[in-house]
């Protein structure tokens, strides 16, 4: 959930041929059992979405799969590696329509998928704009326009986007069970805040529940599956004693929780996809 403009690397799909060679991979001969046993294959997990499912704020960044760009911010935290992801497509920056141009640029691969996770609509809604905003001035003008802008103006698209977006992964992963997540709250009210700050730390969160509340809704009318994260990340927000979302300058400390990449806050540490993510999607028997 960046602000890396996927504009900058759309066009390069169209010259990344070679990440097709991956689709090989996909396509092994079947796993032969002895005689009289049955071996049910192995799930093709194939992962897409925002900078959620491409682990960012995990840990050291790792190069992602050829065609992808190298500014992806994967890490090996991210939910679909600890799932045991076939191929994980997650990209910071990614909205509802790049994650449908991802699609059909490994279509080949989607088609012998038999379970695809999708993590994304943050973007869509500028949920990290309005979080930067009433960090850095809760209560104010900038905090609250931000707020309008997310909720108000493009939290009502986003059903429809994420119609389109399904309709493309289904066409390309006919086999698939498809799961779309939610996001977790980024903080907990806490002492330590102000009672300015646990407002707007109330208003946030509750926007966090109105873009899962979406997600839901969004997953059920196109019969998809939902997994929350919310429960999970419970008692586990930016405030907390035991954070599980990496906090901004200004509100982590430099001894223990502080990134020095710019892009790692407000994302999950490696904790939060582990015990969040990968624990939530193991609940439901993900993949």
């Amino acid at each position: 959930m960046n602000d890396l403009s996927f504009a900058r690397w759309s066009a390069r799909f169209a010259a990344a041929g070679a990440a097709l060679a991956l689709v090989a991979g996909f396509t092994a001969a079947p796993a032969t059992a002895a005689p009289g046993t049955s071996q049910a294959p192995p799930p093709v997990y194939i992962a897409l979405g925002d900078s959620y499912a491409a682990g960012t704020g995990g840990g050291a960044y790792i190069a992602p799969p050829s065609g992808l760009p190298g500014e992806c911010l994967q890490t090996a935290a991210a939910y679909p590696v600890l799932r045991n992801a076939t191929l994980n497509l997650g990209c910071a920056g990614a909205t509802t329509l790049d994650v449908a141009a991802v699609a059909e640029r490994y279509a080949p691969a989607l088609k012998s998928a038999s379970v695809v996770t999708v993590t994304v609509g943050g973007n869509d809604v500028d949920a990290v704009q309005s979080a930067v905003a009433c960090t850095v001035s809760p209560g104010s003008a900038a905090c609250t326009a931000a707020l309008y802008n997310s909720l108000g103006v493009k939290l009502r698209e986003l059903p429809g986007k994420i119609k389109a977006m399904l309709d493309t992964v289904k066409k390309k992963a006919p086999q698939a069970r498809i799961v779309l997540t939610g996001y977790p709250r980024l903080f907990t009210v806490s002492a330590a805040f102000t009672a300015e700050q646990n407002q707007a730390v109330r208003m946030m969160n509750a926007s966090a529940d109105l873009l899962n509340a979406t997600i839901g809704y969004s997953a059920l009318v196109n019969r998809v599956k939902y997994v929350s994260v919310t429960e999970r990340f419970t008692g586990h927000g930016i405030g907390s004693a035991d954070p599980w979302i990496v906090p901004p300058a200004g509100l982590c400390d430099p001894a223990v929780n502080c990134s020095p990449s710019p892009f790692d806050p407000f994302h999950p540490t490696a904790t939060g996809y582990s015990q969040g993510y990968a624990a939530a999607l193991a609940a439901a028997r993900i993949p």
